[in-house]
């Protein structure tokens, strides 16, 4: 591989021009993309009513994977899909269902779980990182028999997370920050030290409507009722960075920026580069009608995904790490260009991390675990020429951060 078809992967600028980056529609064929997520080698989404599709192909077709799921007529009404690492979690208004297989099949995985109906449903699948606790967050007021509930064992059992949260709550969203559990919810933020078997309120300035979460305790941000918010005390006061009067919401950090989307009748995707303090609409590359109707975001590897109403769409960035990240305390692999490979020096971080390789299709490639804190050296292996992000694994907070991209000529 030559090095100028390496520095344009690269993104470095040349002097001939220079690309816009923008949401790509994949042209998938199918409406009402309520969920999206990723395996290995696999983008997984759920389109309403007519079930899970799934592509190999970075999105170029997609195929159904419904065998198992329940029909209802010749509908299949799921909501929600999910990954843990080793199984895919399926949500639909007759229950959870799981996969083993990558999709090919699908069995019941409820016990303990809520009842499912059309209006009661596991909305959002969230694997809390680092852990083996899955959470469904389901649609309804906990006291009509939503809230959360928690699986440690892979959906063998399930067990309520309600602990704490109050009867007349909705949950909308769970983040992990710092190794903390934050719901969004309709009476306030709520925190859980215990992977969601017990939550406390933040604090008494944090008790108002709330649907999307991110940040760190020095810069919380939300989607809320009064619009988008900013905390840099940890909810010890708030200031309204975006007036908004959102009726559902989501928000998620990627590339460093954090991404928002609400549920009024002229909502936009909205972008802000610098943690949370003003925003922009970035609806660049969506259709007339996905620009005012998004559904939920994913991130995964170089790719940040977005389904909406009439496709799902995709926008490529540069890491995977949901944190802002101080990249000049993070070490730099070298040479960047490379034949037989590089070496990156660990001396600044502590013992135990990991190292991980990721292509230009966001696929895991390479991975080196329980390394030590100092130089360390990483082989080719066979790697195909190309371009790749190399990622620092936190075993502690099991988090991932960039390190940059590497070249294997």
């Amino acid at each position: 591989m030559n090095l100028f078809r390496s520095a344009f992967l690269l993104g470095i600028p040349m002097t001939c021009c220079t690309l816009q980056a923008q949401w790509v529609p994949m042209a998938s064929g199918h409406q009402s993309v309520r969920s999206v997520t990723t395996g290995p080698g696999a983008i997984y989404m759920v389109s309403y009513p007519n079930g899970v599709f799934k592509s190999v192909n970075d999105g170029a077709s997609w195929d159904p994977a419904n065998t198992g799921l329940p029909l209802s007529g010749s509908n299949i009404f799921a909501e929600s899909i999910g990954y843990d690492g080793a199984l895919l979690f399926c949500g639909t208004e007759s229950g959870i269902y799981k996969s083993a297989d990558a999709a090919a099949s699908w069995t019941p995985a409820n016990t303990g779980a809520p009842a499912a109906t059309s209006t009661n449903y596991a909305n959002k699948i969230y694997h809390v990182p680092g852990s083996t606790t899955t959470l469904a967050i389901y649609s309804a007021m906990i006291s009509g028999g939503g809230g959360i509930s928690r699986t440690t064992d892979g959906g063998v059992n399930w067990f309520s997370g309600n602990g704490g949260l109050s009867s007349n709550m909705i949950v909308y969203q769970v983040a992990q920050i710092n190794n903390i559990l934050y719901a969004a919810t309709s009476t306030g933020i709520m925190t859980s030290s215990n992977l969601a078997v017990s939550w406390t309120p933040l604090n008494a300035n944090s008790n108002f409507q709330t649907f999307g979460i991110q940040g760190t305790p020095t810069n919380l941000v939300v989607v809320s009722t009064f619009g988008f918010r900013r905390s840099l005390n940890n909810g010890a006061s708030w200031t309204t960075t975006m007036m908004a009067t959102p009726t559902k919401g989501e928000m998620i950090q990627y590339d460093g920026k954090y991404w928002a989307i609400m549920g009024t009748s002229t909502t936009s995707v909205y972008r802000s580069t610098n943690s949370g303090a003003n925003w922009a609409v970035y609806n660049t590359g969506l259709g007339a009608v996905d620009a005012i109707a998004q559904e939920e975001f994913h991130a995964s590897g170089t790719h940040l995904y977005l389904g909406c109403l009439q496709d799902i769409y995709s926008h490529t960035g540069t890491t995977v790490d949901a944190g802002e990240i101080a990249m000049n305390a993070l070490p730099v692999p070298y040479p960047t260009v490379f034949n037989e490979g590089f070496t990156v020096d660990l001396g600044t971080q502590p013992a135990g991390n990991g190292l991980v390789l990721i292509d230009a299709m966001g696929r895991e490639v390479q991975r080196r675990s329980n390394l030590p804190s100092g130089p360390v050296r990483v082989d080719r292996e066979g790697l195909a020429p190309g371009t790749y992000r190399l990622m620092l694994v936190d075993a502690h907070k099991g988090t991932m951060r960039s390190l940059g991209a590497v070249i294997a000529e």
